[in-house]
């Protein structure tokens, strides 16, 4: 389904959000006061506007009351974002999303009563740091501080196997969810829910779900 976004700053962060969103087959709108971060992403959204998110009459321009989110994601400057964030909020904006740019900036935004804060530099490190800490890992997503999905190349020791006879959920306490294999001329393809049949190839990747305890024990493994 469709869904309608702006994101408000363009610097990298507000750069790759945009285009995430917008690959992702959502209405994106892109702001940012500086031509050139217009010109970067015109061709990739379906709308890229100059405009000074500081200035009120702008934003009401926008017909940001439509859309299902609006992200702030201004760079390095504070007061900027929350001047930003105040007039959204002053326009009655539903789904306010904001990029924390300090501790300071999120107990304002938090008396504010934002309910949406972004903390992407600690998130990105988090999430980098726990995937370099499976090995073999090459994606990773927290569920909760327990539970994660986590992409892992396929360990040697299942090439040739077949999944019923690898037993994931019997001897290692984890789930399958999917099978990712590589293929010409594309990046991946999924496999879809694999059947008991599958036999594990060189070079295809496991997409598995678990305790983060668990996939760390079994990524450990030799055989």
């Amino acid at each position: 389904m469709t869904m309608k976004f702006a994101v408000i700053g363009l610097g990298q962060f507000g750069y790759h959000l945009a285009i995430e969103l917008a690959s992702e087959g959502h209405e994106v709108i892109a702001v940012d006061i500086l031509e050139r971060q217009i010109d970067a992403i015109r061709d990739q959204v379906a709308h890229a506007v100059i405009a000074d998110a500081t200035d009120s009459k702008a934003m009401e321009q926008l017909s940001l009351h439509d859309l299902d989110g609006v992200c702030v994601t201004t760079g390095e400057n504070l007061a900027t974002s929350l001047e930003i964030t105040g007039i959204l909020q002053e326009m009655g904006i539903g789904k306010l999303y904001c990029r924390v740019l300090s501790p300071m900036h999120e107990r304002i935004l938090r008396l504010m009563k934002v309910e949406h804060i972004v903390q992407a530099e600690a998130l990105a490190a988090s999430q980098l740091a726990k995937r370099m800490g499976i090995r073999g890992a090459t994606r990773h997503f927290s569920l909760t501080e327990e539970f994660s999905i986590v992409e892992l190349e396929v360990p040697p020791f299942f090439v040739g196997k077949k999944l019923s006879e690898a037993d994931l959920r019997g001897k290692y306490g984890i789930n399958l969810v999917t099978v990712k294999r590589p293929v010409p001329d594309k990046d991946h393809e999924m496999l879809g829910i694999p059947s008991p049949d599958h036999v594990f190839q060189e070079n295809e990747a496991l997409v598995v779900f678990g305790l983060e305890e668990a996939i760390k024990a079994f990524s450990g493994r030799k055989r």
